[in-house]
């Protein structure tokens, strides 16, 4: 009897063993690895510095659900215009032929001070310029837009062509894939993922609702 009660402390206690590991490693990576805060040039950053609740937006403006997506994000701002804040982070998919191109147009924008605004052009007239036959077919276009909103075209496309603007969008699409943003939009909202327009709005803002409790 002595010999069976020691046998079934020593099982008892190796899987207790095995539990603590286990917990230890599901719960290690959390400890270790610092909350993440997205990470952006300031003229993609809208909303006030101290949000209470900031939205990661990954999008690709050749993407007809992420023009669907927009005025939403808007509305939620609207919603609490000193609490949230938007940061849009690029995920142009290879398989659109100008959606990298679009990118490079709105980094050089928004380093002339206009991001937002040609954001919102680029979803306006998505199905414009994202229909066309090659990059040089929409080059025009993306200049023009540029134009409208007061920019010099020569100072945007020789912004355009510096690869220091390609790298930015580049930095973002490795940040994308670390963070395994496999569609888009894709909303990262205090630790949570959210896809598509439909959790935006609901499960999305909810959450939102409640960083803005805390």
């Amino acid at each position: 009897m002595p010999l069976m009660k020691t046998r079934a402390n020593r099982s008892l206690a190796a899987a207790l063993l095995v539990l603590a590991v286990t917990a230890a490693l599901a719960g290690g990576p959390r400890l270790l690895t610092p909350s993440w805060e997205p990470k952006a040039p300031d003229y993609r950053r809208h909303g006030p510095a101290g949000a209470m609740a900031v939205i990661a937006a990954f999008s690709d403006f050749q993407c007809p659900s992420c023009a669907a997506a927009a005025p939403h994000l808007k509305s939620i701002q609207a919603l609490y215009p000193d609490k949230v804040a938007v940061v849009f982070k690029h995920r142009a998919w290879d398989f659109h032929q100008h959606s990298r191109q679009a990118a490079i147009f709105s980094e050089c924008a928004g380093k002339a001070g206009k991001f937002w605004e040609y954001h919102d052009k680029l979803f306006d007239t998505q199905s414009t310029w994202a229909v066309l036959p090659s990059s040089a077919a929409s080059l025009p276009l993306l200049t023009g837009y540029a134009k409208e909103l007061g920019l010099d075209p020569k100072a945007i496309e020789a912004c355009a062509a510096d690869p220091a603007t390609d790298a930015l969008v580049a930095a973002d699409l490795k940040e994308a894939d670390e963070k395994w943003v496999n569609s888009t939009p894709t909303f990262l909202i205090g630790g949570k993922r959210f896809v598509g327009t439909n959790q935006l709005r609901t499960t999305g803002l909810n959450r939102v609702e409640d960083l803005l409790k805390k």
